[in-house]
């Protein structure tokens, strides 16, 4: 049975071996009021995690949340784990009255895709730029 819980600050290890192994990232323990961060779980066992950023669209004057960082561990992947992380951020973001949900993607995360397609988002027609400062 899969567990969708809020983060704790003793998940950093297993969150940051899911990171590391999907973005060959690592996290630091963090608090801000913006941010909350969803993990999933199944026997105890930390096997995903999704990170979401309140941010305030200034045109519409209300807040959208961002969606970051969707990530299971690959022995766990395709059984509904991402997918009941995007429904607890989706929740969190009603609550919240949030306007919508919107996150980015690579082209080349094809099964990502599905998921978040399968979840109800839409694919907009547009790129992102970044432009690195560090």
């Amino acid at each position: 049975m899969v567990e969708v819980r809020l983060y704790e600050n003793k998940d950093l290890n297993s969150v940051n071996n899911i990171l590391s192994e999907s973005f060959n990232i690592r996290k630091d323990n963090f608090h801000y009021d913006n941010m909350v961060e969803i993990v999933a779980c199944i026997d105890g066992e930390v096997c995903g995690y999704l990170l979401l950023t309140k941010i305030l669209n200034p045109i519409l004057n209300r807040y959208y949340y961002s969606v970051d960082y969707v990530c299971v561990l690959s022995k766990y992947r395709n059984i509904g784990i991402g997918r009941k992380m995007m429904l607890q951020a989706e929740m969190i973001a009603r609550r919240e009255k949030a306007v919508y949900l919107q996150l980015t993607c690579s082209t080349f995360r094809r099964s990502a895709h599905k998921l978040y397609e399968a979840c109800g988002y839409i694919k907009r027609d547009s790129d992102i730029f970044r432009r690195m400062l560090e």
